[in-house]
């Protein structure tokens, strides 16, 4: 694990004009070179300290507070950890892109610096060229991410030119992924949800179920597979998605995800006592070098088979 820092006790003092900002703000100001995350992760782990005590990232700062900074790890020090990953496996594999299969209850990248576990470590084991040409940190060419709890399919570009095509893929909602998942009630229908999704920096997100999304490409339709009236099995499609997508837009809809310990109710026994009941079932896209249509399959995991 890596200990490397660019910033270690260091001492700042809030100037006039910079009264009234926001602790991260002042933070990014500052500091313009480091990551985002850097700063989130150093306040949530109570390295910068305001007037001597821990504070929230959105604490507003006055002119002549004393800001310490204990330490922010550098941009390198989120370069994932290059590892075995327990029940992850290589579902598809050419010269140019992959499709990893990602287990439950792990992050597809790294959340901490020199984390171990991760799906961007695992791939990194795999194709260790990939941090020759990724300058995205800490995902690498990971082009989708999985929510910590959430299981299935994760492509990645394998060389520089299929990164750049398949980003822009991305960005245009041309990677189509398909999810299955369990959720409670009985959807007797198919439907597409495009309520708004506000993330506001939280681990929550929140659904304005009166205002659909600005973004037409943001939307999650439902189709039901299967159910016995208190529970159903949902297909679910997304084209571009955004942090929680599926979980709170079902949700805000009547029908949580089962075992969603966030949205919902983790049941006392049977499906999703242990884990989340979402799946990455499918994703489909264009293959950067043959420019054909290429659709991987992640098989539904023995917990499904107890529907």
């Amino acid at each position: 694990m890596r200990t490397a820092h660019v910033l270690e006790e260091m001492s700042l003092t809030v100037r006039e004009r910079e009264s009234g900002i926001r602790l991260d703000r002042f933070l990014r100001i500052r500091f313009p070179g480091l990551p985002a995350r850097s700063v989130r992760f150093a306040i949530e782990a109570g390295e910068v300290r305001v007037e001597g005590g821990r504070a929230q990232k959105g604490r507003l700062l006055s002119a002549g507070e004393r800001v310490v900074v204990r330490r922010i790890a550098e941009a390198r020090d989120w370069m994932p950890e290059p590892g075995d990953l327990p029940g992850a496996s290589v579902l598809f594999a050419d010269d140019a892109v992959a499709v990893l299969d990602k287990p439950p209850d792990v992050h597809t990248e790294p959340h901490r610096p020199g984390e171990r576990g991760t799906l961007a470590g695992y791939l990194r084991r795999e194709f260790p060229s990939v941090v020759e040409f990724s300058s995205s940190l800490p995902g690498l060419s990971l082009l989708t991410r999985l929510d910590y709890a959430t299981s299935g399919a994760v492509p990645a570009a394998l060389t520089k030119d299929a990164l750049e095509f398949l980003s822009r893929e991305r960005e245009s909602g041309e990677i189509r992924k398909t999810y299955y998942c369990l959720v409670c009630g009985c959807l007797d229908e198919s439907r597409t949800l495009s309520f708004r999704i506000d993330s506001g920096g939280g681990e929550t997100v929140r659904v304005r179920t009166e205002t659909p999304d600005p973004d037409s490409r943001r939307w999650t339709t439902v189709t039901p597979v299967g159910g016995d009236g208190s529970f159903t099995l949902v297909r679910a499609e997304i084209s571009r998605g955004k942090r929680h997508q599926i979980r709170a837009h079902l949700a805000a809809a009547g029908f949580p995800v089962v075992g969603d310990r966030r949205y919902s109710a983790v049941p006392p026994e049977g499906a999703g006592k242990r884990r989340l009941m979402l799946h990455a079932a499918e994703v489909t896209f264009l293959h950067p070098v043959t420019r054909k249509q290429v659709m991987v399959v992640s098989p539904l995991p023995g917990e499904f088979g107890l529907i």
